[in-house]
């Protein structure tokens, strides 16, 4: 996960949220929390995929024999391209 992108897309939910709330300040200052919990949520959700994916490179990686699989067959597993987030 890039910190950069994740910090933009929270960023913007709270520009959007200022920028279309025209409410009292009170409940734009609510809005404006729900949208940052929001935000924060989807990006937990991408990292908690992430790190799933690893979790299952790791797994599969344990499980292959020596006898059969050489370092490059780990390696490559290790480096596949996964979800794009």
């Amino acid at each position: 996960m890039n910190k950069e992108k994740a910090y933009h897309q929270i960023a913007l939910a709270c520009l959007k949220t200022l920028r279309n709330t025209a409410a009292s300040r009170d409940d734009a200052v609510a809005e404006l929390h729900q949208a940052i919990d929001s935000a924060f949520q989807q990006q937990f959700a991408l990292l908690l995929s992430e790190l799933n994916d690893y979790r299952d490179r790791l797994k599969l990686i344990e499980s292959l024999d020596p006898e059969q699989h050489s370092l490059a067959d780990a390696q490559a597993i290790a480096v596949r391209k996964g979800k794009a987030h």
